[in-house]
């Protein structure tokens, strides 16, 4: 018989997937291999929305009879004018260039609406009924597992009629709801600003999209959250006009904490302050470290850019893999007998106990096996674990388990796998800052310690194996799910996969080279260095090209206001 997968959701995980699989069954037919044919999975893909692209999509879906704010917001999606904050060259298909797509060479960062164009013209440039059989505008309810028929069931909504759900079976069910899928607001920061009477808007980074110019135009803006989602939208409210940005980072750690400097220097950042209470008049934010306090005055925006959630809400619990809490490797022992490398922090660190590791080295998880839920393997889950997410290749590999090309191991022998990867990554300096004990010791010896200096050998030669390391897992998964382009192995990166090392290198000193003493550091960002002498496509060898003006200038999202003439 047939086996039929659900796939839940259609933004890339779930498209990503489908493509995989028409990939597979093109070859197949051009091989005239009937009885291969004979044995590809039955797929339904379930979409909640009424398009594909996910989060990538500038559009929400609500629930609008849900009154409670920190519930509210059942999905996510991107704002309009948002812009990617890594290197495309690490995202481009094997089997559809930025060549193909754009017809000429492009930029290192691209805005959001054109990436979301290539990925769907890379769907449907062979094929455009491509997505005629997804179920969109239908939600999935709830999946439960019949453990004596050996199958999922899946609940169903149609959100257009709304006349009943519906029940089907399925053999195997994939989760490509996206690591995006609701925002997370921390309740306790939420709760000091709504019962201190905080008079001005509170918002979550993925509802700014069609309000973001009222909330920044000559506003003072009090953002979060030191993540990727701060660094953007503070580069967004300077190019809008903000009169001030305060970032406000619990860790010190963010991406927004490794910037030099900030255009217009309108931008400050608070490491290791947290919002303690509003001031009196209902206009003002205090923020503590815990020893001084900062008094914001006249803040009319707060943006929570705090992160987000998957939504697996739909999931019966026992099929939920561990994504909440900080700690998600309380069921791994690691070894008595293990020692740390020998490596430039050694001689300073000297030997340090392993500790408690946290959720942040989320390249590995406790209870997820390359994609498979250990402790029931036909409940998969489609997303990218890796710094690098890389040429979709987790979705090749699970169609590669479906299709029996990798055997299944056992759970014993799934839980072994990924404690070897977690102990080959707490190997890594850089990686084993994510355990207790080694970020502690971190911090005694260096009280800024996330501030670089990239003229030291020894800080490049660490970022550069933190990389490495990361990239050799996805090169593994490339060799089992034979996957079109091979980047090396997991013992040695090929030519392609040190470009990708050097590629994350190079997005990363874009960052720390900002210079607040630089003639042009009231302009600069990130986005402005040259890139075209060291990124560039390992498909084509097309080198990537400096925008087409300063990056505060541009206003627009088309290739025509982005390339240089």
């Amino acid at each position: 018989m047939t086996m039929k997968v659900a796939i839940i959701g259609c933004g890339p995980s779930g498209m990503f997937f489908l493509h995989a699989l028409a990939h597979r069954r093109k070859r197949l037919e051009a091989e005239g291999d009937t009885a291969a044919l004979a044995l590809l999975p039955d797929v339904t893909c379930y979409e909640r929305s009424s398009s594909p692209g996910g989060v990538w999509k500038s559009d929400r879906v609500e629930d609008k009879d849900d009154d409670d704010k920190l519930d509210k917001c059942k999905s996510t999606s991107m704002y309009e004018a948002l812009w990617m904050n890594g290197p495309k060259e690490c995202l481009e298909f094997f089997d559809y260039t930025f060549d193909e797509h754009f017809g000429c060479a492009m930029p290192m960062y691209l805005p959001r609406k054109l990436f979301l164009e290539y990925m769907l013209a890379r769907c449907t440039k062979d094929n455009p009924t491509f997505f005629d059989d997804v179920k969109f505008n239908t939600s999935v309810e709830s999946v439960t597992y019949n453990e004596e028929e050996g199958k999922f069931v899946v609940q169903t909504l149609n959100r257009m009629t709304g006349l009943g759900t519906e029940c089907t079976l399925f053999d195997k069910c994939i989760w490509a709801a996206g690591l995006n899928g609701k925002p997370k607001i921390p309740k306790s920061i939420y709760e000091i600003l709504s019962s201190g009477g905080f008079k001005g808007r509170v918002i979550h980074s993925s509802e700014v999209g069609p309000i973001f110019d009222q909330c920044a135009r000559g506003k003072k803006i009090l953002m979060i959250g030191d993540s990727f989602s701060a660094e953007d939208l503070a580069l967004q409210a300077i190019k809008l006009g903000a009169e001030t940005v305060d970032i406000c980072s619990r860790s010190g750690e963010g991406i927004a904490c490794e910037t030099g400097s900030w255009p217009e220097d309108r931008v400050d950042i608070h490491e290791c302050y947290l919002p303690t209470e509003v001031t009196k008049d209902g206009s003002g934010i205090v923020l503590s470290n815990g020893e001084e306090e900062i008094t914001l005055e006249d803040i009319e925006t707060v943006i929570f850019c705090t992160g987000y959630l998957p939504n697996i809400d739909m999931l019966d619990e026992s099929l939920r893999p561990r994504f909440e809490g900080r700690y998600i490797f309380t069921d791994y022992v690691i070894p008595k007998d293990w020692k740390m490398s020998k490596n430039p922090l050694t001689r300073e660190f000297g030997p340090i106990a392993i500790g408690k590791i946290t959720s942040s080295i989320g390249i590995v998880r406790g209870d997820v096996y390359r994609g498979l839920l250990i402790s029931n393997p036909n409940m998969m889950f489609s997303f990218d674990m890796s710094e690098n997410p890389i040429l979709a290749t987790s979705r090749w590999l699970l169609l590669a388990h479906i299709m029996g090309d990798i055997p299944i191991p056992s759970q014993q022998q799934m839980k072994q796998y990924n404690l070897k990867i977690l102990l080959d990554l707490l190997d890594t300096p850089f990686w084993r800052y994510y355990e207790e004990n080694y970020m502690n010791r971190w911090y005694d010896i260096d009280d800024d310690h996330w501030s670089y200096d990239v003229s030291d050998k020894r800080m490049i030669d660490m970022l550069k194996d933190y990389f490495a390391k990361d990239m050799k897992i996805v090169a593994r998964d490339c060799c089992d799910a034979k996957h079109p382009l091979q980047i090396g192995t997991y013992e040695n990166l090929n030519e392609r996969g040190e470009a990708f090392v050097e590629f994350n290198m190079v997005d990363s000193f874009h960052r720390y080279d900002l210079d607040e003493e630089s003639p042009d550091a009231s302009w600069k960002t990130f986005r402005d260095f040259d890139p075209s002498n060291k990124i560039y496509s390992v498909m084509t060898g097309t080198k990537a090209v400096p925008l087409k003006c300063r990056w505060l200038d541009i206003d627009g999202e088309c290739k025509e206001d982005i390339v240089p003439t």
